[in-house]
């Protein structure tokens, strides 16, 4: 399973030639599995002469005779040459696209991983809560929580609701505590669930109302983490809740990548803690400052990269200004500085096209 582990093994790969980088969607919904092996075989032609035939030939082998098509997203790296070959069925449809480079493509990958890395998902009525855990689009586990039945509060009475047929003050007093009491249990339930298993992120489904109730009695951490809620019923299967969770998640990581990008480009016109454009971006990554590295989401650019130190630069040095190696040229330096961020322990977000006014990649930085 892919995961944040996976990311920083690739991040961290150089080989001495080119890696044969592939993602392929294989929704079922949208194609059969004939429609996209044909896809495939045009997106190899594209890198024929680019890559060497073993890997070419690796990728067909798999596909065609060990795939089992169960996802909606298939990466694979291959440099058969080197021993490098990562296989990466993925549960979240993915954008075709084929790269050869001497350092894997990993820049959808950070994009999935924002969307659909590891979030939890709590389902809640009245009397308990079902929780479930995702990542990639896949169900971990998931565990439930089930109090006393507020049906029983009423005892033949009707509604406990005052002023309706049946009611009184004194039964609807007993159903509002009971129901509290439930909606309490299962907020402990749910504290004890995310320790065990550390969601980024909390989602809340159910009712309105209930659901209000419910979020004001969670511990405070994980009030912290809550990005959103929406409306299911307590008997909605764990594929309804991760289609409506995926539906909300891409809706706020819309809204969150906006905000971020003027961020960036609020703290970099005040010299603050902000860059935008390539060689600014480089020169700060290199050195360990970049906290969140933005780029949108089809930047490539050529520079240049010391064969020592890996700096890098769009500047075509004769020699490394930092450790006096030498310097070669690299077909995309936006990637190059993508996987540097990830190996340097910064976060990397893909943005959409345009957003960074023509600047097309920026950071936020440490300091």
């Amino acid at each position: 399973m892919f995961d944040e582990k996976s990311l920083r093994e690739l991040a961290s790969i150089e080989a001495g030639g080119p890696i044969l980088s592939l993602y392929l969607n294989v929704d079922p919904t949208q194609h059969a599995a004939e429609e996209y092996r044909l896809a495939l075989r045009e997106m190899l032609k594209q890198v024929e002469g680019l890559v060497d035939d073993d890997d070419i030939n690796a990728v067909k082998r798999y596909v065609d005779l060990e795939y089992n098509w169960s996802g909606r997203g298939l990466v694979l790296f291959s440099r058969q040459a080197e021993g490098i070959w990562h296989v990466l069925p993925l549960a979240v449809p993915v954008r075709n696209g084929i790269t050869a480079a001497r350092k894997p493509y990993i820049s959808p990958l950070v994009e999935l991983d924002g969307f659909y890395g590891r979030y939890a998902v709590a389902l809640v009525d009245r009397q308990g809560g079902r929780f479930f855990l995702f990542h990639m689009g896949e169900l971990i586990t998931q565990e439930g929580a089930v109090g006393e039945d507020v049906r029983n509060v009423r005892r033949g009475r009707g509604s406990s609701v005052v002023g309706m047929r049946g009611g009184s003050q004194a039964s609807g007093r007993k159903e509002a505590e009971l129901v509290q009491r439930n909606l309490r249990d299962t907020a402990a339930a749910l504290a004890d669930f995310c320790q065990e298993h550390h969601p980024r992120r909390l989602l809340l489904a159910g009712v309105e109302h209930t659901v209000a109730q419910f979020r004001e009695l969670l511990p405070v951490k994980l009030q912290e983490i809550v990005v959103g809620t929406f409306n299911a019923s307590m008997e909605a299967g764990d594929i309804e809740i991760r289609e409506l969770a995926f539906a909300l998640l891409k809706d706020l990581e819309d809204k969150r990548r906006r905000e971020l990008v003027e961020a960036v480009i609020t703290a970099a016109a005040k010299g603050m803690n902000g860059v935008i454009g390539l060689d600014q971006t480089l020169s700060v990554t290199h050195e360990g400052r970049t906290q969140v590295l933005v780029v949108e989401r089809d930047f490539h650019a050529p520079g240049y990269r010391c064969t020592g130190c890996g700096y890098l630069t769009t500047q075509p040095l004769e020699k490394c200004i930092f450790c006096q190696g030498a310097i070669v040229e690299i077909a995309d330096a936006a990637e190059a500085v993508i996987s540097q961020a990830v190996e340097k322990g910064g976060a990397v977000e893909v943005v959409d096209n345009g957003l960074l006014n023509g600047a097309r990649i920026g950071a936020l930085l440490r300091y």
